[in-house]
């Protein structure tokens, strides 16, 4: 049982279950069944005889069908026997023919002689009809004037026909005959044609019988066009047939030759289509009219010209105006699929043909406005109306995705959002370089220290201004709803980034090696130097500023992709989030540039002491103390105006280059002095000061990043103090950790080794390079994709 009978019995029962009250159901539910049974059966029975019936039409029609053809096996038999059993048959049937040609002969004279009062009566109804106002008149005599110009139409084309195969005095006395009809034509065509340019109005006029008439008349012409192409594709059959039979077969070149000089002839011929007149096959028209293409190319020809005045009325300056006043459009599309379609033949789809005109004179217009090269806000705006546009289709006609097209046209929409992007590169470009120009000069001149922010940091304008521009575009871009704007705006800014980035680490890297160069040639003769050719000032704190503001763009940049990713499809977020991580990977290369530099500078201020590192000097003097003291008033004065990260960053750097250039200091080739412990002893206390030094700018749970790049002082110091038969093993170990120590390192280490003569040099080398090249080694590091350590730049 269905559950709706169950639940519905239970309604039943649910207020009084008793005995009683499951007696009534039970005997209304049997009446229901009785009822449910008696219908079935009569429905059923009258079923069963309707395939009676179909089955009895059926035996009948074959029968007919039997006795048709036998009736006609009985006429053509009595045709041959009349032939041969009627004496003179042929002259009796030629009489008969010359009587019935004699007979058409005089009502056509008939007709020739009313003609005329005809063609006056005709003309006299469209002259009437043409003076009023379709709309206001209704034209009730539209359907009499088709019958009427029909039947004119239909004499005069037989008799020009049977004309044309006649004498010239019949052709030229039919001509004079038929003048005024093709006046009456066009009278009756400017008739249908202002009818047709008012359809939708008549509808708004309440006026569907003129409309109803009007869809007749065309129907009517395509029913007989469609009847006289079938007559005529007939006959040009026959004839054809005809004439195959008549050609001989003669020699391929003489048929080459008579094919050359054959005069053309056009099938069905005028001979073929009287023939058929006078047996009274063809009785209306000898030629198809096409007024269905009449009316269609009228109606386009209706809305081509409302386009006209539309051009006229946004010109100039107002052209793009037109975009927000096209509305219009739908609600005409509206009547035509309501109220006009309905009234039409069905296979007409006067919707669609109308959707069609509509559609490409939207399209010619919208291409016009995308070929006067509009600006970008334009463009935005045309693609706003393409979205509506398809939007409206899809919501209020029902189009589904493969009837919904752009009006822009997808070509010339992906040509668009080029164009668009294209402007926008541009523009933003132009702004970007005359950014960037600024930046430069106001960190090559140093004219005034950079700006503090309300954390104390330091920063320059430059980044602020340059993420309020990019986030400026992307925002109309996102109002757009083009996703592949929005990308593409996303895309060519990054790019621009990226490229703002390398003229950043370009000017960074010139400004630190003429600073540099001017601080060497100062310390040489520093009276040489007057204002005029000084070196500004204050770079550190520059670079300062560039590597925070680095720190501020990531932020930015983030922050676009979060907020813009959500707008477009997970396709496009990824997009934009590729982009915007090829510019993290920039601002952190730039930031990276900006502590280098800083550390340049700090390290070149100590050249002096560290080139006394390891020399007799070193022994007993405070060498690694000024450089600790230096760096960590350096330091001091930067960790308050930098940001926390890229401050661990710099630190992060100094204590590697603090390191890299203690070891460096090898090449002044100072001899390491074992005896006593003396080398030993130093080198444990200047990695302890540098160690003491760090420290405090360590955070706790970053600590292990020290520990790391102190391991180094460890192997430095087993290398240089262990004896020599211990120096191979310590190699193992510290290529285990810094597996890209270079081999110069240890070169240097046993070339400053009092202990270690050039043979055992040259073996130590020979087994620390078969070790460090061996092929396994370099198989398992090539998997594991190590990154560089920091002594590899020894």
């Amino acid at each position: 049982m269905p559950s709706s009978e169950i639940e519905r019995i239970s309604q039943l029962l649910k207020d009084d279950v008793s005995t009683e009250s499951i007696r009534k159901v039970r005997e209304n539910l049997i009446k229901e069944k009785s009822t449910v049974e008696y219908q079935l059966n009569k429905q059923s029975k009258a079923r069963f005889q309707d395939a009676q019936s179909c089955l009895q039409l059926m035996t009948q029609a074959q029968r007919n069908m039997k006795s048709l053809k036998d009736d006609l096996r009985k006429v053509d038999s009595l045709s041959k026997e009349n032939r041969s059993s009627i004496e003179r048959y042929d002259i009796i049937n030629d009489a008969t023919r010359l009587h019935e040609l004699m007979e058409n002969t005089t009502a056509i004279h008939q007709k020739i002689i009313q003609y005329n009062d005809f063609l006056n009566e005709l003309e006299t109804l469209l002259d009437h009809e043409l003076s009023h106002d379709p709309l206001e008149s209704g034209c009730p005599s539209l359907l009499k004037i088709h019958f009427m110009i029909t039947a004119a139409r239909d004499f005069h084309d037989q008799m020009i026909t049977l004309a044309s195969i006649s004498s010239i005095d019949v052709q030229t006395t039919m001509s004079k005959v038929f003048q005024r009809v093709p006046g009456c034509i066009e009278k009756f065509n400017k008739l249908l044609r202002d009818i047709t340019y008012d359809i939708i109005e008549a509808v708004r006029t309440e006026n569907q019988s003129l409309l109803i008439r009007l869809f007749k008349v065309i129907h009517v012409e395509e029913c007989e066009d469609i009847k006289i192409i079938a007559t005529r594709n007939i006959i040009k059959a026959k004839e054809l047939e005809s004439e195959s039979k008549k050609s001989k077969k003669v020699s391929d070149k003489m048929s080459a030759f008579d094919t050359n000089n054959k005069k053309y002839t056009e099938y069905p011929t005028a001979l073929g289509i009287a023939t058929e007149i006078n047996k009274g096959t063809i009785q209306t028209r000898t030629l198809p009219r096409g007024y269905k293409t009449f009316f269609l190319s009228t109606i386009h020809k209706g809305i081509q010209e409302m386009f006209t005045e539309v051009r006229n009325e946004y010109s100039g300056d107002k052209k793009f105006d037109v975009l927000n006043n096209l509305d219009w459009v739908f609600n005409e599309l509206m009547v035509v699929r309501d109220h006009v379609t309905p009234l039409g033949p069905a296979h007409w789809k006067l919707f669609e043909r109308y959707f069609e005109f509509y559609y490409d004179e939207i399209h010619k217009l919208i291409t016009e406005l995308v070929d006067s090269e509009p600006e970008t806000i334009i463009i935005l705006d045309i693609l706003e109306f393409d979205k509506n546009f398809q939007s409206v289709l899809k919501k209020e006609f029902g189009f589904n995705k493969d009837r919904i097209k752009s009006i822009i046209g997808d070509s010339e929409k992906e040509q668009l959002l080029s164009d668009y992007l294209t402007l926008i590169l541009n523009k933003m470009r132009e702004w970007i370089g005359n950014l960037e120009k600024t930046e430069v000069v106001i960190f090559t001149e140093r004219s005034s220290p950079p700006h503090v922010d309300s954390d104390n940091w330091l920063f320059l304008d430059g980044t602020k201004t340059c993420f309020q521009m990019f986030n400026q575009q992307v925002e109309v871009a996102a109002g757009s709803g083009q996703a592949k704007i929005l990308v593409g705006v996303v895309e060519r800014f990054c790019n621009l980034l990226l490229s703002r980035q390398e003229i950043w680490v370009q000017t960074i890297n010139d400004q630190l090696e003429k600073c540099i160069e001017f601080n060497h040639r100062y310390e040489m003769n520093p009276e040489s130097f007057t204002k005029e050719n000084e070196f500004p000032g204050g770079l550190v704190e520059y670079l300062v500023a560039v590597a925070n503001d680095q720190m501020k763009a990531a932020d930015y940049a983030v922050a676009i992709s979060q907020k813009y990713g959500s707008y477009v499809s997970k396709v496009h977020e990824r997009a934009i989030t590729a982009q915007i991580e090829k510019t993290l990977d920039g601002f952190a290369y730039v930031a990276k540039c900006a502590t280098s530099g800083i550390c340049k500078v700090i390290f070149d201020d100590l050249r002096t002491p560290y080139s006394e590192i390891f020399d007799k000097s070193w022994y007993g003097g405070n060498q690694t103390q000024q450089i600790a003291s230096t760096v960590q008033e350096y330091l001091n004065d930067i960790k308050e105006q930098m940001n926390p990260f890229i401050f661990f960053s710099l630190v992060e750097t100094t204590v590697e280059d603090a390191l890299l250039k203690y070891v460096q200091c090898l090449k002044y080739e100072h001899s390491i002095k074992n005896k006593g412990n003396k080398f030993l002893d130093c080198i444990r206390r200047d990695f302890k000061i540098f160690y003491q030094l760090f420290v405090e700018y360590v955070p706790a749970e970053e600590k292990a990043m020290l520990d790391d790049k102190f391991k180094f002082a460890e192997y430095f110091i087993d290398l240089c103090c262990d004896t020599s038969d211990a120096v191979i093993e310590s190699w193992k170990l510290c290529l285990e950790t810094y597996w890209d120590c270079p081999l110069a390192v240890l070169q240097h280490i046993l070339k400053s080794r009092k202990d270690v003569d050039k043979s055992d040099m040259k073996r130590m080398l020979a087994q620390a390079e078969a070790i460090q090249t061996s092929p396994q080694r370099i198989a398992q590091l090539k998997s594991m994709d190590l990154p560089a350590t920091f002594i590899s730049r020894f």
